[in-house]
């Protein structure tokens, strides 16, 4: 850690800027608009608030950073710019982003896990702690919020932190349709089509969003189609209501796993052919929606939110087929009021969470699919040509969460605010087996809770200058699929796997020089972590399951820098700097060798899958004139380990290279062209992403059968799109 501080100066190079610009309400930018650097309001933390009163790390993107010029595949593309966040990009639709916030969450299999996430106001996170990404469109965000580190005294499961999105806002104007398309590398195919308008105190926004991919790998094509509507209305001027409908539907996406390190480097666009025999894949289809009804005044703020979602999933993998139907729903309040008291401000804000979560779980053994039909299928048909096995599993899992929370805000004089604020968890889940035949009922039930502290003060010797420092504590439950996995293939929930605790110190400063265009942000941060959950894979060549175990205790120590410059309007220049010392505390694991079974010690090994360093760099300039833009970035990220063992497992002659993703750079280069008009707008935009083709894999499997840990990405690859933003009517 000594070495953190000099190596990020001496690398300090320009990057894309993603702290604050202007939002936009069309496919377009102004590029002669001034860029400014005014102190930042974010609402991830329950209530509207000034980020450099928050006592905690929190950054925001918004709409120009998320969109322009962009293929929207990734959440990568929008924070890669942040420190902290981490976004492995899998190259691999059918299992999504792999997100770690301080490296929190990169344990996830599929899904995002240990972090949060709220689309418009409704949570993508389960009330297990799952998130599923499907209905999150990109092409459509207006901006995210990303509040790093725990986040459960006021979010409950959310040991790594919070990421907010809100849908881009609809434009000043009876209607503003905008078609959009993107084609690209490894046949990318991207129809899109927004509708956007307002009338009166009444505003909506419609996006449809249509998706063809073959993928960079064999056995990786996707097909999907998503649609999100948004609607407000201002009731009065302190009233206003939200409605949000969001409508996924994926016939297939197709899984092909990850491979040895071997293949990964000779062969990397390769799919085992056991792999595609099995069909792994997953056909889903997901409806989420809610309202939210908001009330705001200069000293009240409060909003409830009631939701609920709908989700099919039929996911063959190798050595099972899971056919899962789930309804979830939930209700969200939150008040917040601010007085006067004495000479200073108190700010107090209470709520409530209540979620559920109902599943029916059904999974067969995997008969595959004919030999002679793999590789020459229509991508459809896969589904129709596989066998079903026995049944293995039924049962119906039910999950409820209650999460009352309350915190107190006190501004003894205006340049210090001191936080305090606590939240109680409870979660039930109860598995109900419907698998009677084999002669054993394994229905039960587990209860876990916690109540998480939080404190925290931010200290303002400037207008513009903070410094902050915080305790904290985090409480993380495992989902349903953690639960259920069993290496022993019993039903019910798993009894040994229990919830993660986390306790933390951070501390850091943030602030703004306008008059010489800068924002920086620096933060330091050291966690505790007992029974974090680790995945593992049994030895079995006929299965890809993934299961799970507690790690006795770790610790994660680290540093985050990020500065942005704009040394003139035209031209954005910025740093992001993220060191982490993740590793093992007290982990005891059992291991047959020699026909023995041993017990090792892995105290002082890094925690899979974790890079130790990540640098991103880039730079942007828009032409005032011409409505040209350019932006350049490029990001290193170290090598790190695999397993657990962080090298060959006892019994193994491996080297140790077969157990590290190595270490790789990446540069991106982005180009278009803005017009805006009355009536007519349009962008024309190209990227040419790996630029100078790096082979690398950006993602890995922790603890994989076989030391099948990696998932290569591809080379260089290209992109081209257009929109046309057309206004209907006077603005």
């Amino acid at each position: 850690m000594k070495t953190i501080l000099p190596a990020c100066i001496a690398l300090l190079l320009p990057l894309s800027p993603a702290f604050a610009w202007q939002q936009s309400t069309s496919d377009t930018t102004d590029v002669s608009v001034d860029h400014v650097l005014p102190p930042i309001e974010v609402s991830a933390t329950r209530y509207v608030r000034n980020v450099l009163d928050i006592p905690y790390a929190v950054d925001r993107v918004d709409r120009d950073a998320i969109q322009l010029a962009e293929p929207g595949l990734s959440l990568e593309e929008s924070v890669r710019s942040l420190p902290g966040i981490i976004v492995h990009n899998r190259n691999n639709v059918s299992q999504g982003d792999r997100i770690s916030i301080r490296g929190l969450g990169s344990r996830a299999s599929f899904g995002v896990r240990g972090v949060k996430v709220v689309l418009d106001g409704i949570p993508l996170t389960m009330a297990d702690g799952q998130s599923q990404l499907n209905n999150l469109d990109l092409t459509s965000a207006g901006q995210i919020e990303v509040l790093r580190g725990p986040s459960s005294s006021l979010y409950g499961n959310a040991a790594g932190g919070v990421i907010q999105i809100r849908t881009e806002g609809a434009p000043d104007a009876p209607l503003e349709v905008t078609p959009r398309f993107i084609t690209g590398s490894h046949g990318l195919r991207r129809i899109q089509g927004k509708a956007a308008g307002s009338a009166g105190d009444n505003r909506f926004f419609v996006n449809y969003n249509s998706l063809w991919f073959d993928g960079f790998r064999d056995h990786a094509f996707a097909r999907s189609t998503g649609i999100n509507v948004v609607g407000t209305r201002a009731i009065n001027g302190a009233w206003h209501l939200t409605s949000v409908i969001n409508y996924f539907n994926a016939p297939y996406q197709f899984n092909p796993s990850s491979l040895d390190k071997t293949t990964a480097e000779t062969n990397p666009a390769s799919a085992r052919s056991f792999v595609q025999r099995q069909g792994a894949s997953k056909r889903v289809k997901q409806t989420q929606g809610g309202v939210s009804l908001r009330y705001e005044t200069d000293d009240r703020q409060g909003e409830i939110t009631v939701f609920g979602m709908g989700r099919s999933l039929f996911n063959p993998i190798p050595g099972r087929v899971i056919d899962l139907d789930r309804r979830g729903a939930g209700a969200r309040g939150v008040y917040s009021h601010q007085a006067a008291v004495g000479t200073g401000e108190l700010r107090l804000t209470a709520g409530l969470d209540l979620e559920i979560q109902r599943d029916e779980r059904r999974e067969y053994g995997n008969g595959g699919i004919p030999g002679d039909l793999v590789g020459t299928l229509a991508d459809g048909r896969i589904f129709d040509e596989l066998s079903l096995g026995d049944l293995r599993l039924d049962q119906d899992e039910n999950v409820n969460g209650l999460g009352p929370f309350i915190e107190l805000e006190w501004s003894p004089r205006p340049d210090v605010v001191l936080t305090a604020g606590g939240r109680y968890d409870r979660f039930g889940f109860e598995a109900t087996d419907r698998f009677l035949s084999d002669q054993t009922d394994d229905s039960g039930t587990r209860n876990m809770a916690q109540f998480s502290p939080q404190l925290g003060v931010a200290f303002r010797p400037a207008p513009l200058t903070g410094f902050y420092g915080n305790f904290s504590t985090a409480f993380q439950t495992p989902t349903t699929s953690e639960l259920s996995n069993r290496p022993t293939q019993a039903g019910g929930f798993n009894p040994d796997l229990e919830p993660e605790r986390l306790r933390g110190f951070e501390a850091g400063v943030k602030g703004f020089l306008p008059d010489a265009g800068v924002s920086y942000d620096a933060a330091l941060f050291a966690y505790s972590i007992s029974n974090m959950l680790q995945p593992f894979q049994i030895d079995d060549p006929d299965t890809d399951e993934i299961f799970y175990r507690n790690a006795g205790k770790t610790r994660n120590r680290g540093i985050e820098l990020k500065l942005t410059w704009s040394p003139q309007p035209a031209l954005d220049l910025a740093l992001a700097y993220t060191a982490m010392q993740f590793e093992f505390d007290d982990f005891e694991v059992e291991r047959e060798a020699d026909e023995t079974t041993r017990r090792y010690q892995l105290s002082g090994n890094r925690v899979p899958g974790v890079p130790p360093h990540h640098l991103f760099a880039g730079f942007t300039y828009a032409h005032p004139g011409s409505g040209s833009f350019l932006e350049l970035n490029a990001q290193w990220t170290a090598e790190y380990f695999a397993n657990d063992f962080n090298g060959p497992a006892p019994g193994s002659s491996k080297p140790e290279s077969d157990f590290v993703n190595d270490g790789y750079a990446l540069v991106d280069l982005r180009a278009g062209i803005t017009y805006n008009g009355d009536v007519i707008g349009g962008v024309l935009f190209a990227g040419v992403n790996n630029l100078f083709d790096t082979r690398y894999n950006g993602s890995i499997v922790p603890n994989a059968f076989g030391d099948r840990f990696f998932e290569p990405a591809a080379g260089r690859t290209w992109y081209v799109g257009f929109g046309l933003p057309i206004n209907v009517g006077p603005r």
